[in-house]
């Protein structure tokens, strides 16, 4: 009960009945106390889940400890409030000596709030205190480097990180690779990949995921490559996920090779992979720039026995297969669709398309009604000399 009331922010009513389990002798665990506190921080009230933490004993709970205060920290980082939790930890030094955890939840904190120089400072004071950082603590002020753009000092703590006996792990590795994606570096991504075989660190989907982009990115466009990775994954045992695919199906749409996209969807649907809305708005429009129609409608389909919501893109696959084919009733149901029951806004060429078509089959009362909704949502503005509008109302 006190869970589902501060799940839905009732907490006066959740501390009540906290106050009513004290009053009438009901045991309390930590467990219970953490769960609320979890809900004061996710509501983003850290002050009321600081008071709850220091008042533990007085529930019977027990005196707070550095565990509950790691996850408390970790809360606090979570929700990007590291600030609070420098507070929290600064003001809990003098009851218990900080340990590896505490200070790398600290870290990880700063690194998450976006403040490097405070990741640091705290780091660095870790260290003047005796604590060996770990591969976590590492790892969290490495990314933190490479997302603010100091690569080089990154690299340098990588070095320094080997060399102090504490290799990397997949997580590290990860990091590194992400930054390098990002700023569209493959060559550097694929000796990321390089070494960590040489260290015997096995990669994840994530790693996958990061060297798939890479083969279909802009630099290589290799789809042998990325071919060859999905089977080499496969046999790892690393099951894919439509993060997986949508790169290649990304690659096979700038190829123009329909036949590897059906190979590809098959290929997800026996490995029980669920796609994503990328990846059904990137098999519409394959299908529908091979004038293949009943694919378009299929994906479709699939998409809404999947549960998978459309967005304004989707909308704008269907609509250009409808309009491609002169389809009006179509057309134009979809894009009230789109816009009515969905309130999404259909980009000016997709409105402009439907527009076309309307008036070109003699619709113009349905041109209008399109015309009016799209004013009325505020999408966009009528012209004050709109002579078809004038003509119509005649």
């Amino acid at each position: 009960m006190i869970d589902l009331l501060a799940k839905h922010h009732h907490f006066p009513l959740a501390r009540h009945l906290l106050d009513e389990m004290r009053e009438r002798s009901v045991p309390i665990s930590p467990q219970l106390i953490l769960t609320l506190i979890r809900r004061y921080v996710r509501a983003e009230m850290p002050s009321e889940a600081s008071d709850l933490f220091r008042r533990m004993e007085g529930y019977g709970a027990g005196a707070p400890d550095p565990a509950t205060l790691a996850s408390l920290l970790g809360a606090l980082s979570k929700k990007r409030l590291a600030s609070e939790a420098q507070a929290l930890f600064d003001s809990y030094k003098s009851v218990f000596t900080p340990d590896v955890v505490l200070y790398t939840t600290l870290v990880h904190a700063w690194c998450r709030g976006g403040r490097l120089d405070e990741a640091e400072r705290v780091f660095a004071e870790m260290q003047q205190s005796g604590i060996t950082p770990n591969v976590y603590t590492y790892t969290a002020v490495i990314d933190a480097m490479y997302r603010a753009g100091q690569v080089p000092r990154a690299q340098e703590l990588l070095c320094q990180m080997i060399d102090s006996g504490c290799p990397p792990n997949t997580a590290t590795f990860n990091a590194i690779m992400r930054a390098h994606v990002k700023a569209g570096r493959s060559e550097q991504v694929l000796q990321v990949h390089n070494q960590m075989r040489q260290l015997g660190c096995e990669p994840d989907i994530i790693t996958y995921n990061f060297l798939m982009e890479t083969h279909c990115g802009k630099g290589q466009c290799n789809l042998d490559a990325a071919m060859k990775l999905l089977t080499r994954m496969i046999a790892k045992g690393c099951i894919p996920d439509c993060h997986t695919f949508n790169p290649m199906l990304k690659l096979v749409f700038v190829l123009g090779n329909v036949d590897t996209a059906r190979k590809l969807y098959e290929r997800m649907q026996d490995l029980q992979c669920k796609p994503n809305v990328i990846t059904y708005n990137l098999l519409m429009r394959l299908f529908n720039r091979e004038k293949s129609m009943d694919m378009v409608l299929r994906i479709k389909k699939d998409m809404d026995a999947q549960g998978v919501e459309p967005n304004g893109n989707t909308y704008a696959a269907l609509i250009e297969a409808f309009c491609g084919r002169g389809n009006w009733k179509r057309a134009y149901t979809t894009l009230r669709e789109m816009v009515e029951l969905k309130s999404l806004k259909p980009t000016k060429p997709v409105y402009d398309m439907v527009l076309a078509l309307l008036r070109k089959a003699g619709q113009l009362r349905k041109h209008e009604e399109l015309v009016e909704m799209m004013v009325d949502r505020g999408f966009i503005s009528r012209p004050a000399n709109d002579a078809l509008w004038k003509a119509i109302s005649a």
